[in-house]
Parts: C-alpha cells; structure tokens; sequence
C-alpha cells in the first residue's frame, strides 16, 4: 500500500470515529439551573445581624451542598467584604434550600447573593420510592 492511500484511510477513520462520537455529545444530561436567591436580614442576636434566605432551584436537576458567594457592599455599589456559605441537604427541582449566615459587622448598605457551586445529585426530578 503506497502511504498516501494509508494516509486517505487513516483520515477517513480518523472522520468516521469523530462523526460517532458527536450524537454521544450531544446527548449529554440538560445543566442544572438557573437558581434564584431571596434574602434578607435578620437580628441574630442582641449584637449581631444575620442574612437568611432561600435558594431557589429552578432546573430539572436534584442537587446538594450549593455554595453561595455574599458580596457586602456600601452605598456607592462598591464591594467592601465578601463571604461564602452553604445551602446544606438535597433541593429537588421546583423547590428550595435554607440558609443562614452572621453578618460581618458593620453591616452593609446591601448585599449580593449568588450560587457559585453544587453536586448534582441526578438530572431528573425527585420521585419518592412508593411501597411495595
């Protein structure tokens, strides 16, 4: 076989094995999300704030320990402290997920409340086992 022949055959394999290979991408599980937060502050204790909330989990996707980013900022918008917290347990889709954390002190004139990271736990909704 002279080499350019190989290299035609070697090309077409090459091709044929990545045109395979697409459907599977393709096909890959639907991301989760989109998550909304509500929150708000609250008194902790005589001295001290805390912001409570809840996640929102808006997609298709169980998923659990979501990490949520806090940006304390002053009355101009600027960042002046941030923070990280969790949503501890398992938020099926169409539900949502508890947090509370302490506020650093002074508090701020606002705050900005995002999920920055999760496990999905599956790519479909929750259904509960039913007995036998």
């Amino acid at each position: 076989m002279n080499i350019a022949r190989a290299r035609v055959l070697a090309t077409l394999a090459l091709l044929a094995g990545m045109a395979l290979a697409a459907p599977a991408a393709a096909q890959s599980p639907a991301a989760c999300g989109p998550f909304r937060v509500e929150w708000n502050r609250a008194v902790l204790s005589p001295t001290a704030e805390k912001l409570e909330g809840f996640v929102y989990n808006e997609s298709p996707c169980v998923v659990a320990d979501v990490r949520i980013h806090v940006v304390a900022v002053n009355a101009e918008g600027r960042a002046v402290a941030e923070t990280l917290g969790w949503v501890h347990g398992d938020i099926p889709s169409g539900a949502r997920g508890y947090f509370v954390m302490p506020l650093p002190e002074p508090p701020a004139a606002d705050y900005r409340v995002d999920v920055v990271s999760f496990d999905q736990v599956s790519s479909g909704p929750f259904r509960p086992l039913e007995a036998p």
